[in-house]
């Protein structure tokens, strides 16, 4: 046997004035995080490399971004840098050269156009501590479950090739989705 509920005229007054009510009480936490949010916008870091690193980043994870940086500085004690974010093209193919066709180490499996930085949407972190960039972070934990407390992918999850330093935003854009947005070194729609 169904039940269907069907309110009558008073009933759907009682359920409407008691959604009006949460509502309004919710109203209060959902402007205090929009603000908390908004708040960081015009926020500094502690590292003005950092500041000018994000203006670049695209504009839809620049406060989210700061937000980490501040964070981390207030409930970790830890002094983020942001050590790469936006990449044009060339920079990335650079990057991709090394290891390969140029000398050094290999850093990056992405050629340009298959990196979430060259759209804006990544950035690699680093610990600055006495002045001194510490990569291999005894803190990576700790740092990542902040990161993905507001919400991005760790590149240290990654099962093929840990990234620790990296995180990203995607929006649920895959890189192919982005190649075709992707008209010049201009920020892409990502609505």
């Amino acid at each position: 046997m169904k039940v269907v509920f069907r309110p009558n005229k008073k009933g759907w007054i009682v359920i409407g004035i008691t959604t009006l009510f949460l509502l309004f009480l919710k109203r209060q936490k959902i402007k205090s995080l929009a603000m908390e949010t908004i708040n960081y916008l015009k926020e500094k870091t502690w590292d003005w490399r950092t500041d000018g690193r994000i203006e670049k980043l695209h504009p839809s994870i620049r406060s989210k971004v700061k937000e980490f940086i501040i964070k981390a500085e207030q409930e970790l004690g830890i002094n983020l840098r942001v050590s790469s974010g936006f990449r044009s093209h060339s920079e990335q193919n650079k990057l991709y050269a090394s290891g390969r066709t140029e000398s050094g180490k290999i850093v990056t499996h992405a050629k340009a156009g298959e990196s979430y930085h060259n759209y804006g949407l990544a950035f690699d972190v680093v610990e600055i501590k006495n002045g001194k960039a510490i990569w291999n972070n005894p803190n990576w934990i700790e740092i990542a479950d902040l990161g993905k407390e507001l919400g991005f992918t760790w590149g240290g999850d990654w099962s093929s090739f840990k990234d620790k330093p990296h995180f990203q935003m995607n929006f649920g854009k895959s890189i192919s989705q982005l190649q075709q947005l992707y008209k010049t070194d201009e920020y892409v729609n990502i609505v």
